[in-house]
């Protein structure tokens, strides 16, 4: 069966309670809606290993959680060796680490979704490229304004998170360009976690304060 919605959410960064209440005011239900969630779970907020773990149940359950720039970077990490690293993310890598699970998690974790509508990454795709799959992985979790600022050739909406809204329009809240949507709220810097839900093509938003 289709689902009814797809809920697109993404850069928790650590707030686990805004994103849990956020799931609650959707009145989310993984045997009906889709739900993407489009990276950067940990760093900024009091609780990125419990973010991380919801993320890894809500996929057990259907969900789709996409590799942001700040799950590359630990997944980095651990390939290369695991040297100290600053105090705060040396405490935070290191307990994802000693979670055989979240680490494994983290590891398989892919870089882009499409459905019917959309392709959802985490930070934008490479608008010079004649099909947006042939994105380079750094660009998929780290691109800007050469992509935020120009027209694609995908065909769909790409929902993407990253570049925070304010910067694309000054407000924390969802922006709407002619062929992208942004969704970044701001969370890591005090704003919101906000959701984009597409239910058969209307679009709306709802956001939770941090």
């Amino acid at each position: 069966m289709p689902s009814e919605r797809t809920i697109f959410i993404s850069d928790i960064h650590g707030h686990l309670r805004p994103f849990a209440r956020l799931l609650t005011r959707l009145g989310y239900r993984p045997d009906r809606d889709q739900l993407v969630l489009v990276g950067d779970y940990i760093s900024g907020g009091p609780d990125s290993l419990g973010v991380l773990r919801l993320v890894r149940d809500l996929c057990s359950e259907g969900a789709v959680a996409l590799r942001g720039n700040h799950e590359e970077a630990v997944v980095n990490w651990m390939r290369r060796g695991m040297k100290p690293l600053g105090p705060v993310r040396d405490s935070l890598y290191r307990a994802i680490a000693a979670d055989a699970s979240l680490a494994a998690f983290l590891s398989t974790l892919p870089y882009a979704w499409e459905g019917e509508r959309w392709v959802a990454v985490h930070a934008g795709i490479d608008p010079d490229k004649p099909h947006w799959r042939q994105t380079a992985k750094r660009d998929l979790l780290t691109i800007r304004e050469r992509f935020y600022a120009r027209p694609h050739r995908v065909g769909k909406l790409v929902v993407f998170g990253h570049t925070p809204c304010t910067v694309l329009h000054g407000t924390h809240d969802v922006w709407y360009g002619s062929d992208k949507v942004g969704i970044d709220g701001g969370a890591r810097h005090g704003g919101q976690v906000n959701a984009l839900v597409d239910a058969g093509g209307a679009l709306t938003s709802t956001a939770e304060p941090v």
